[in-house]
């Protein structure tokens, strides 16, 4: 097949999405296909391969990150049409969104969204929202009233009309799938995770540097990675983490991986509450670097309550390592409390009496870890391309033999496909 990946992020920059979509994409070729990726030009100077499309932004960046494409239609219309594209898997619901659910329409072309991303938890990132989102956190009930509507009216209803213009819709996990039910609309959607590459697995003999170099003769290393920002909720693992160290004293250091708008007033928080000398900021690592962190460490510690899949979780776990994260969507359909990691509530207080008891309880972490391991290995990346190409081939054949019907019947057509399941 030819698909034509479509994307308002991708490399160079980090996140959960960029990361998604390349790993399917290298699947997908590896088995045989030809994938395309249409995504902001970052004006990087690291040159692109043959299959990667770069549409033009303007300067501007949202949140000072993501590029604001730059009059799209036209650019990405005329290479699409040139490649005898089969599918369209776009990734965002706006900007290139209805870019693609638009030349979907025109070429007829069967169009595919994954849902990446709870929206309704980044609406502080445009600025009359972000206003009313610091009003609402110092008691304004105007401002969270306003916000709430925001949330539930506002986003759902521009999702609604989205998610109908698309033939398919992937959620990562079944929570996120459930979470989409509510909104009544006639796409099927299907679950189909971000997948694990081979390296994620191995041995990285750099680990052993990495904990004599942040143990500093304690007791335990923990790590998170993350983007650092607000919907992160990093906040929350810093006073947690000092919260712990208030009662077993000092005895772990903790590694933050990861960039972003939040780092110099989460190192200033760090100083606030006496652990600067305990958390280390190690900023971005490469992707292929990560596991060697991972397997450094004695756990893997999360506190974002946005996530729809968190590949992060899933790359520790190939790497041995319990994950102590907040019970929250996505988050759950990973980590089963007790065996492969630890649930917990959004309380501070709870947080830190269930990692102190892990810590306690040797047996019960090494356990974990064999878990953890078992976990990741269910989602191997050329499993999860070979479930999404069965999906791929059924919406082909199914625009195909609409195309049939329109040829020979010669009449207006009513859509073949069936939009439930």
């Amino acid at each position: 097949m030819r698909i034509a990946m479509m994307t308002n992020n991708y490399k160079p920059f980090v996140g959960g999405v960029p990361i998604s979509i390349e790993r399917l994409a290298d699947s997908l070729r590896d088995l045989g296909h030809s994938v395309y990726v249409f995504a902001p030009d970052y004006k990087s100077p690291v040159d692109d391969d043959e299959y990667t499309f770069r549409f033009p932004t303007m300067k501007h960046k949202i949140a000072g990150a993501i590029p604001i494409p730059n009059l799209i239609y036209g650019y990405v219309k005329n290479a699409i049409s040139t490649l005898d594209i089969d599918l369209i898997h776009v990734h965002h619901p706006v900007m290139i969104g209805n870019v693609a659910t638009r030349i979907g329409k025109e070429f007829h072309i069967p169009v595919v969204f994954t849902y990446h991303t709870r929206y309704e938890q980044y609406l502080h990132y445009l600025t009359p929202f972000g206003y009313l989102q610091n009003k609402a956190n110092q008691g304004n009930l105007l401002g969270e009233s306003i916000l709430d509507f925001a949330q539930r009216q506002v986003i759902q209803r521009y999702l609604n009309r989205f998610l109908e213009k698309c033939d398919m819709v992937f959620a990562p996990t079944e929570s996120i799938q459930n979470y989409l039910k509510p909104f009544h609309i006639d796409t099927p959607i299907s679950i189909a995770p971000t997948g694990l590459p081979p390296a994620c697995f191995e041995n990285h003999i750099e680990a052993t540097a990495i904990r004599k170099k942040y143990l500093q003769k304690k007791q335990y290393l923990f790590c998170t990675v993350s983007r650092l920002a607000k919907e992160k909720n990093l906040s929350f693992l810093l006073r947690g983490v000092s919260a712990v160290k208030k009662q077993l004293g000092d005895v772990f250091n903790v590694l933050i991986l990861g960039d972003g708008p939040e780092k110099e007033n989460l190192i200033a928080l760090s100083q606030t509450l006496k652990i600067e000398e305990n958390v280390f900021f190690i900023g971005e690592v490469s992707n292929h670097k990560i596991s060697a962190y991972h397997q450094a460490c004695d756990l893997f510690l999360f506190s974002s309550k946005s996530e729809t899949q968190g590949i992060v979780l899933l790359e520790a776990m190939a790497a041995y390592l319990p994950v102590f994260a907040i019970r929250a969507t996505g988050v759950s359909d990973v980590v089963v409390n007790g065996e492969n990691g630890v649930l917990s509530s959004d309380s501070i207080t709870e947080w830190a009496d269930n990692l102190i008891s892990i810590l306690k309880n040797p047996a019960v972490l090494i356990k974990m870890r064999s878990s953890a391991r078992t976990t990741a290995l269910l989602y191997d990346e050329k499993s999860i391309a070979n479930q999404i190409l069965e999906s791929y081939a059924y919406l082909k054949k199914s625009y195909e033999a609409e195309h049939w019907l329109m040829m020979h019947l010669n009449r207006t057509s009513y859509p073949v496909l069936a939009k439930e399941y």
